[in-house]
């Protein structure tokens, strides 16, 4: 039925949303998130390296899921987010512009975030035109608390900012010249 459906708006050349189909194809792109690395300096005596874990594990797909929202981006895999190396701490940047170059992304979104202490945790997140090989987004975060409800509020608050930067092309070149267009190297 659904292909039926896509045959005969292909006929008509309109999306379910009544756009063209080629724009609306034509402005999906795709991005991935590879995985966070974690820090953890606190000093606190509990291991909480499971915790932690999973909390990252949410951070990253709420960030493929919050980019997916508006369906302006489509999240693809990088194919080794099960692996261990799979992060810019583990595998080196001309791999990692590989793995999302194989994958056919046109975003790659990467960071890492540290816990200082038990309130206060900060972070960085970068989005790289994988085309282009350069940052076009690169951000220092903070937030309070070690909870789920701190992580999925710093999560939003990124895909926020990068849906917002990335919308605005001024901004995307901006962010990319003035550090004169360094990539993932």
């Amino acid at each position: 039925m659904r292909a039926k459906l896509m045959g005969v708006l292909g006929i008509l050349g309109l999306a379910a949303g009544g756009m063209p189909i080629g724009s609306a194809i034509a402005e999906t792109q795709t991005v991935a998130v590879a995985k966070f690395d974690y820090t953890d300096t606190s000093g606190e005596i509990r291991d909480q390296a499971a915790e932690h874990a999973a909390r990252l594990k949410a951070f990253r797909s709420r960030l493929e899921t919050g980019l997916a929202a508006d369906g302006s981006y489509v999240p693809i895999s990088l194919g080794c987010i099960e692996e261990d190396a799979c992060s810019l701490g583990t595998l080196r940047p001309e791999l990692m512009l590989r793995r999302a170059r194989e994958a056919g992304a046109d975003y790659l979104v990467v960071g890492e975030v540290h816990k200082m202490s038990t309130l206060v945790g900060f972070g960085r997140v970068d989005v790289l035109d994988v085309g282009a090989d350069r940052i076009v987004f690169d951000r220092v975060i903070s937030f309070r608390g070690d909870t789920d409800d701190a992580f999925d509020r710093a999560a939003d608050f990124v895909v926020k900012d990068i849906l917002r930067t990335l919308a605005e092309p001024a901004a995307q070149n901006a962010e990319a010249d003035k550090d004169g267009g360094r990539g993932l190297r």
